[in-house]
């Protein structure tokens, strides 16, 4: 089966990979790419921080940049990911206390406020980028906590010409895999530049959660799946 992997490299390329174990024929076309801003991460947590939470690998990209002894107060934090992915990236950072919520951000902030809260004043650090959605900071300001949050990344669209949407989308994938809104609105955005030279009408859409799936445009919506939970390996499942 052909399969669109749209998602940044280097977590494009890892995908890929594990498309080809399982027998199918990646066709890699990422369509973000993080821009990052390590002058974000140029001073330490502040004093009293009671973790470091991550939405992205991207974050952990970053921190790699640092040198160690500026990356040092950060890895001797407790650190909390969003899911496996983050966790798996925060552990080949040097993280050694890691908890893991469910994928998403709100399952994040309640897994926070559970595990922080002998000291609900204490401020948690947040590594992200931009454009993100706001679920994780918006629970964690009901729960009354304190987010320090750091952007030190954006995402950005990957420059890509005529020629090569073409040549990657003939003929059409038979599935195409969406990892985050921002991707999903692109994947819309193409759609109205070559709708009329594309044969969209037979692709399948499989996206990482129900949020990404809305973002498609309309007439996609009756080809599109998610898993139960924002997992890469539920997700793949689907195919």
């Amino acid at each position: 089966m052909r399969v669109l992997v749209t998602r940044p490299e280097p977590a494009s390329a890892r995908t890929a990979a594990e498309l080809e174990r399982r027998g199918h024929e990646p066709i890699r076309l990422p369509l973000m790419q993080a821009i990052q801003q390590s002058p974000a991460l140029a001073t330490p947590p502040l004093p009293g921080t009671a973790a470091i939470a991550v939405t992205s690998a991207e974050a952990m990209r970053v921190l790699d940049t640092l040198p160690a002894e500026a990356r040092q107060p950060f890895l001797s934090m407790p650190l909390f990911a969003v899911g496996r992915a983050t966790a798996r990236a925060a552990r080949e950072a040097g993280f050694q206390d890691i908890s893991i919520a469910d994928g998403d951000g709100r399952s994040l902030a309640r897994l926070l406020v559970a595990k922080t809260d002998q000291n609900p004043g204490a401020p948690i650090l947040y590594l992200t980028g931009t454009p993100r959605s706001p679920e994780f900071e918006t629970t964690l300001a009901d729960a009354g906590r304190i987010v320090d949050v750091r952007a030190c990344y954006h995402m950005v669209p990957t420059a890509h010409d005529d020629a090569e949407f073409a040549r990657k989308l003939t003929p059409m994938p038979e599935v195409i895999l969406a990892y985050s809104s921002e991707t999903a609105l692109r994947i819309g955005e193409i759609f109205e530049e070559t709708r009329t030279s594309l044969n969209w009408s037979e692709a399948r859409f499989l996206c990482l959660s129900e949020k990404i799936a809305k973002a498609l445009p309309e007439e996609f919506q009756p080809r599109t799946l998610w898993p139960m939970e924002p997992r890469e390996d539920l997700l793949l499942l689907l195919l």
